[in-house]
């Protein structure tokens, strides 16, 4: 058995899942318990710094990087965007240049569509003036793409608690034999959930070197319920109904990311690509007294639907 801190690191992710785990003591969560060491975050205003986010995939696309300036912890305000800046990603004798967006500030694009291969280290250089000074600043960090581990399968299950729906969907994939972290993101219908808040990420203690059967993922609340959540709650749930089409992503991640990604979801409500308030002890890649995180994964992805409620299946 894991520790249980992990559920702390997913509670702004899943208020439900607390919820749930509270009152029915549901145990199939407890095998994504984390072995991360607890983290004392600094909430102090500190001096702006430069923020880089971005990450490249085995899927064919223009692959992005955001690059923007912090906000003081307490601000509420979104992060200042950095333009004019010169930003490439090399691996090998290759070389990929991103440009600016038009119209999207802080946001660089590749030129063309490319896609990672796994196994190979890729490395990002950002030149801008941060300072103000007249001298661009160099900022470089590097991402191992992981050996893709393949997502067989996704199941959804309903089950009724105490006269609230639930919908718990499941994977079914082979874990290596090796130490391995992973990062799962979602999609309900037409609805993209792609805010670091709203990643499922979790190590392989419990399940190392096995075929991982039906592990649950996570409880989503029916949207026939959402009645009965305070509007507090509502607003930290993803709520599901039946006959809604699921499509998860599953990528094995490096525990560098896997670290930052947890510490990030402690922190406020983590936003995509990163959140207002630089954190000086949450873990970065980027070099020069930058932060954020410049990360490489494979992504394998398996589809599934919500079935109709079984009121019988009371638990």
């Amino acid at each position: 058995m894991l520790h249980n801190r992990y559920f702390s690191g997913m509670s702004k992710c899943y208020n439900y899942f607390s919820y749930v785990l509270r009152l029915f003591s549901v145990c199939l969560l407890l095998m994504f318990a984390s072995c991360t060491e607890i983290i004392d975050i600094n909430t102090d205003n500190s001096k702006p710094v430069i923020v880089i986010y971005g990450a490249i995939t085995d899927i064919p696309s223009f692959q992005e990087v955001s690059i923007s300036s912090s906000t003081g912890y307490f601000d509420n305000k979104t992060n200042p965007k950095i333009s004019g800046a010169k930003v490439t990603i090399t691996s090998g004798s290759e070389e990929y240049t991103l440009n600016e967006v038009e119209g999207t500030p802080g946001l660089y694009r590749t030129t063309t569509k490319m896609s990672g291969i796994p196994g190979k280290t890729y490395n990002l250089q950002v030149e801008v003036d941060y300072n103000g000074d007249g001298v661009n600043e160099v900022y470089e960090a590097s991402a191992k793409m992981e050996e893709k581990v393949q997502l067989d399968s996704i199941d959804v299950t309903s089950q009724l608690v105490s006269q609230r729906n639930y919908f718990s969907v499941n994977m079914y994939a082979q874990d290596p034999s090796s130490e391995d972290y992973y990062m799962c993101r979602y999609q309900i219908n037409d609805s993209v959930y792609n805010k670091i808040s709203k990643y499922i990420v979790f190590d392989d203690t419990s399940v190392n070197g096995q075929y991982i059967k039906g592990l649950s993922l996570g409880y989503f609340p029916d949207i026939k319920d959402k009645s009965k959540y305070s509007d507090d709650e509502v607003k930290e749930m993803t709520f599901m109904a039946e006959g809604d089409s699921v499509k998860f992503q599953l990528s094995r991640i490096t525990k560098g990311y896997y670290r930052f990604l947890f510490q990030c979801q402690q922190e406020k409500n983590g936003e995509d690509p990163f959140f207002g308030g630089p954190l000086s002890n949450i873990d970065t890649n980027i070099s020069n007294g930058g932060t954020g995180y410049f990360a490489a994964f494979a992504v394998s992805e398996a589809k599934g639907v919500a079935p109709k409620q079984d009121i019988s299946n009371e638990k």
